[in-house]
């Protein structure tokens, strides 16, 4: 069975939209919660099912859940998911940031 596993700052991500979400809407943050690890299983067992993202970064794929991109690296065993963004962010820019950082 394939497994994935979150970055320091993909759990970074998940904790911040979770805590401001919660504040409005605790439910919504748990449903928000419990739908990317639905899809982070589904995408473990098909790594290569999301979009290429090798524009941004060599390897890199992306899937959709609500409004955010979880960002991954497929490998032997499944997923390595790095970042969780907002879909309305400039993607480009906050990679080049990462790379800085």
């Amino acid at each position: 069975m394939a497994n994935y596993q979150f970055s320091e700052d993909a759990i970074k991500d998940i904790n911040e939209i979770c805590d401001a979400l919660a504040k409005n809407n605790p439910r919504s943050a748990s449903n928000l919660f419990d739908a990317i690890r639905q899809k982070c299983k589904l995408f473990a067992n098909f790594p290569f099912m999301g979009k290429s993202y090798s524009q941004i970064r060599p390897n890199l794929r992306g899937f959709l859940v609500k409004d955010y991109i979880i960002f991954y690296y497929p490998h032997n065993e499944g997923i390595i998911i790095v970042r969780i963004i907002s879909g309305y962010r400039n993607l480009d820019t906050l990679f080049n940031e990462d790379n800085n950082a």
